[in-house]
């Protein structure tokens, strides 16, 4: 009998008062027994939190998976599913020693598959011992995911105006950005969307304003506010002892940052916590991560850590605040890529540290499903998408503008031997002064240069290249403003956007782009009539 770890998470979570439905299949459709055991009489669901002590997806387990009929499952039932993952490839001893952490075949059969089903938080509750080969509990990580499933069920019987949110902004690109950004997202007009919400469905948001302009003005006193600029609002100022007995793991920071407070997110005495309480609702500011440039290098440092100011903003969260769940709001900030294993975290990897027992939900952008995943696997967050703005041609401005116009003029007097030469004469000067040498390899030296003593071939050979440049500058697509949560584009934006796409040629799915298919309609191929836009 090879039980010990089902027996030790479901005593875990019958010790702290939760009545436990075990379900066990036969086969690999796991829908029929939550149909048969979820629901009461009356057909309303009587769990509060699903955990799948499988690894595997719902229905079809490792061979044949059927997302569709899981997805519909799961969401009539409508509550949290983890998807805890037992150790299978790797020792305990193994994946202990690993950078990597779970290994790859795992993760694409025991982590990817559940996340399409819908499953959250892959935490490794289970491995095996090298010399028997039998399964045992981890007991850091079952009380972890026992306290975590826990979390995730109070919010469905918490009443709205008894939970406390933390709302975490970020600034964007991490260290450089001013804070209250992210990637195409107008952060203080989606908290407001947010705090209207909230207080529809009774949540208490105190005084919170009800203009975006004064949402950012109570946490940031100045809009171009940057990490640690004296104009952020203090929340709360945490002593050291407070902070090291209240945070585990914080003499492991000592070895990168010394003793606390440190430098960052400190006033000299205590550790910072920078954002604005609104009744139960906590607007924080999380601190920049520590390190000058890309926060991805932090995935793979092995002796870096977070700061101890980073550290206390969680800890304030968790165990000052005492946040029922924490939004963290915009692509991206730093928990997600703080050092520690790539995919199944163990108790000493800093993301799985700092979020502890905190549900997370993470707005990330619609159009980077990559870092979300890193964001969901690694910081354990529900991830939930947004859309980034429509999209509309670039167009031209300036120098750019007046080149496009100075070749339509000569498309007209090419063949004037007096007029012809000296606008292309203009052209070359204009595209120096436009900077598109960086872009056309053989522009013609502005100082030696006369096109008077030149071919009328090689004349149009130059201008033929700066059109092709100019066209691909004016055909770029920019995104049109920021999102707002909860705004859906207007008509003409969402026509913009949806002419943009039907441009795109996709021939893994057999789908020609419109100019595709209108030069076909003529007879022409389109790459002959983009070869000779000239």
């Amino acid at each position: 009998k090879d039980d010990t770890h089902y027996v030790s998470l479901i005593a875990e979570l019958e010790s702290r008062g939760a009545r436990v439905v075990p379900i066990y299949s036969g086969g690999l459709d796991f829908s029929g027994p939550v149909e048969e055991y979820y629901y009461d009489s009356n057909g309303k669901p009587i769990v509060d939190t699903i955990i799948n002590l499988t690894g595997f997806a719902l229905v079809g387990g490792p061979a044949s998976q059927d997302h569709k009929k899981a997805a519909s499952t799961l969401k009539k039932l409508n509550v949290p599913y983890m998807c805890a993952v037992p150790l299978v490839f790797q020792s305990f001893e193994e994946w202990q020693a690993s950078e990597l952490g779970l290994h790859p075949i795992q993760v694409a059969l025991q982590v990817s598959l559940p996340e399409i089903d819908g499953a959250i938080e892959p935490i490794i509750y289970a491995g095996r011992e090298g010399a028997t080969g039998r399964s045992v509990p981890l007991a850091d990580r079952v009380n972890l995911l026992a306290d975590r499933a826990m979390k995730w069920a109070s919010l469905r019987t918490k009443k709205n105006a008894d939970k406390k949110i933390a709302i975490t902004i970020f600034s964007f690109p991490p260290d450089k950005g001013n804070v209250g950004t992210a990637a195409y997202l107008d952060v203080f007009d989606s908290i407001k969307a947010v705090l209207k919400q909230l207080k529809t469905e009774g949540y208490d948001i105190g005084d919170a304003p009800s203009e975006k302009e004064a949402i950012m003005e109570s946490v940031l006193n100045d809009p171009e506010a940057r990490i640690n600029s004296p104009e952020l609002n203090v929340a709360y100022r945490m002593n050291t002892n407070e902070y090291y007995e209240l945070t585990p793991y914080a003499k492991d920071l000592e070895e990168n940052w010394g003793p606390a407070p440190g430098n960052l997110n400190s006033d000299g005495q205590n550790l910072v916590v920078y954002g604005k309480q609104f009744g139960n609702v906590f607007i924080g500011v999380q601190p920049s991560f520590g390190y000058e440039g890309d926060p991805m290098r932090l995935l793979f440092a092995k002796s870096a850590s977070p700061h101890h100011g980073f550290a206390a903003y969680y800890t304030f969260l968790e165990k000052i605040f005492k946040a029922d769940a924490v939004l963290h709001f915009g692509t991206h900030g730093s928990l997600e890529f703080m050092p520690g294993k790539q995919v199944g975290m163990s108790g000493t990897c800093y993301p799985d540290r700092l979020i502890n027992s905190l549900p997370s939900a993470y707005l990330y952008a619609a159009n980077n499903p990559s870092e979300a995943t890193i964001a969901k696997r690694r910081s354990y967050s529900a991830t939930v998408s947004y859309l980034t703005p429509p999209a509309e041609n670039a167009g031209l401005y300036k120098g750019l503008k007046e080149l496009k116009e100075l070749i339509s003029s000569y498309q007209g007097l090419r063949e004037n031997e007096g007029r012809g030469p000296a606008i292309v004469n203009s052209i070359v000067s204009t595209a120096w002064t436009c900077n598109l040498d960086k872009d056309i390899d053989d522009l013609p030296d502005l100082e030696t240069y006369d096109a008077k003593n030149d071919t009328p071939e090689r004349r149009d050979d130059i201008v033929g290249k700066v059109y092709s440049q100019i066209m691909q500058i004016e055909s770029r697509l920019l995104p049109c403003g920021l999102h707002t949560v909860g705004v859906p584009p207007s008509a003409d934006e969402a026509v913009a956007t949806l002419v943009n796409i039907a441009q795109l040629d996709r021939p893994e799915d057999g789908i020609e782009g419109i100019p595709r298919v209108i030069a076909s309609s003529i007879g022409r191929d389109i790459n002959d009539i983009y070869r000779g836009n000239n």
